[in-house]
């Protein structure tokens, strides 16, 4: 994926070893940066904004998932990522804002390329919509 190289993706996971084998993971993959914190808590500081591409949040219980801050205008897209039926993921992701939602234990592959779709997908959306032509009136008005 093209994108993946130049991405900053912010990680916030409150188990320490996980996050930091998170990051090693997608580092070694071939990731641009990943920047992480404990808690959403340290993210919310709009210089961070800036300088993330992609949220990825991991936690132990879903319910317990903070709803996705950057959700309203950032364009910021963000992943979920919580070990429980897929099912229950997919709800409750969905109810706090996240984009993509993934269960845990994953391939750390799995999350390289999720990211990739979400960053995809918010690119596309960025882009603005091509102008449809118009035609011309004398066109619209039959002659008669």
């Amino acid at each position: 994926m093209k994108v993946l190289p130049i991405a900053r993706i912010l990680l916030v996971d409150s188990q320490m070893e996980r996050r930091l084998a998170t990051k090693s993971a997608l580092s070694a993959l071939g990731v641009g940066s990943v920047r992480e914190a404990a808690a959403l808590d340290e993210v919310t500081d709009p210089a961070v904004l800036g300088s993330a591409d992609v949220l990825v949040v991991q936690v132990d219980d879903p319910e317990d998932a903070p709803a996705n801050p950057f959700r309203f205008g950032s364009g910021i897209p963000a992943v979920l990522i919580a070990e429980v039926p897929a099912q229950l993921l997919v709800r409750v992701a969905s109810r706090a804002g996240y984009d993509a939602a993934l269960g845990a234990p994953l391939a750390p592959r799995l999350l390289y390329r999720r990211i990739g779709s979400v960053l995809q997908r918010a690119r596309r959306l960025a882009r603005p919509a091509p102008a449809v032509a118009a035609q011309p009136a004398a066109d619209l008005v039959s002659a008669g």
